[in-house]
């Protein structure tokens, strides 16, 4: 079977197993750093105040460089918080803000304040597959799809090599809402 034929939970297995891999390459660290100083120069970041951005699992490209980054140049960090029905909302991240672990395996905040999503500059949105055309694939909850759908600010993605695909290579829905910038 292609990759063009593949449905989106076949296409998440092979995914991330082509990142796995690609952690282990000789010059990925080099790449990921390369990747965060293209995010840090880019005017939506630069431009941004209040970062939203999830609390890296194993497997996934490490957010935590991203957040001290942001915390150091004055920027406030929100991260994500599921809530019932697939919705999530954004907490500002603080020195003593406690995380727990969910049923999924995320870190997420207990309690905090919760920033309204029309605050919120910019979006670092994650997933496992994205086209060059902004589409993307993400972890199987819809919960990006959800929050983005009247998110003002801007979305941007950072996708690795083997995220990154000229044009979906999975079948597009009409809930798929594509990210504003993908840097690559």
């Amino acid at each position: 079977m292609s990759e063009q034929n593949l449905s989106k939970p076949q296409l998440r297995k092979i995914q991330a197993k082509k990142i796995n891999e690609f952690f282990q390459r000789e010059d990925a660290a080099e790449f990921i750093t390369n990747l965060e100083s293209r995010l840090y120069t880019d005017p939506d970041y630069l431009n941004s105040q209040i970062i939203g951005i999830t609390l890296s699992m194993p497997g996934e490209l490490d957010t935590s460089p991203i957040i001290k980054h942001s915390l150091q140049n004055d920027k406030q960090v929100v991260v994500p918080r599921t809530l019932p029905h697939r919705q999530m909302e954004f907490v500002l991240l603080e020195e003593d803000t406690h995380l727990s672990q969910t049923p999924f395996g995320t870190r997420e905040p207990e309690g905090g304040e919760i920033i309204d999503k029309t605050d919120i500059d910019a979006l670092i949105v994650p997933g496992l597959a994205f086209s060059k055309n902004h589409y993307r694939v993400g972890f199987g909850g819809g919960f990006y799809d959800r929050y983005l759908a009247d998110f003002v600010g801007k979305s941007i993605s950072l996708a690795l090599p083997p995220q990154l695909y000229e044009r979906p290579k999975w079948p597009v829905e009409p809930h798929d809402i594509l990210v504003d910038k993908i840097i690559y």
